[in-house]
């Protein structure tokens, strides 16, 4: 079963911060990355994909699944990814599989001021305790919702078919 974590931060700059550490704790087998990504709340409410340096899970199929949660997550639109009813279904299997209004309406709370960020992270798993200890010093509030193997399987599925 994989997890959606999302990490919200007061600055660009400590979101940034904490995604490089948790890239070293991916490598060091502390925290087992599928994809992460740092979003940043710019002025006039616009947010922006800033992630610095390698990715973890770049591809068409996570570059879509972050597309459509940043989407649904923010209300933006989906640009140069006009599906049609196909991004319908998709925004509907992300709600369906761990991504709830509540979840959402907490992820826009963490993001409500100019330059706020989040890191947000799909993991399969974690030492939690170690984790825990090596973003301490980063601070931080954490949202996560589950998203089970079946869930996450079937929306892997509709983003890579559709």
């Amino acid at each position: 079963m994989s997890t959606l974590v999302v990490l919200g931060y007061p600055s660009e700059s400590e979101a940034k911060s904490a995604y490089e550490k948790i890239l070293d704790l991916g490598q060091d087998l502390i925290v087992s990355l599928q994809s992460v990504a740092v979003v940043a709340r710019r002025s006039g409410g616009k947010y922006d994909v800033v992630t610095p340096g390698s990715k973890v899970g770049t591809g068409a199929v996570w570059g879509l699944f972050w597309g459509v949660l940043f989407g649904l997550l923010f209300f933006v639109p989906l640009v140069g990814a006009a599906l049609g009813a196909g991004i319908g279904a998709l925004t509907g299997l992300v709600v369906k599989h761990g991504v709830d209004r509540d979840f959402q309406d907490r992820v826009r709370d963490l993001l409500s001021t100019d330059d706020s960020a989040a890191v947000f992270m799909v993991v399969d798993g974690m030492t939690t305790d170690k984790f825990v200890q090596a973003l301490r010093p980063f601070g931080g509030d954490v949202l996560q919702t589950s998203l089970s193997f079946k869930d996450e399987e079937e929306l892997r599925h509709s983003l890579f078919h559709e």
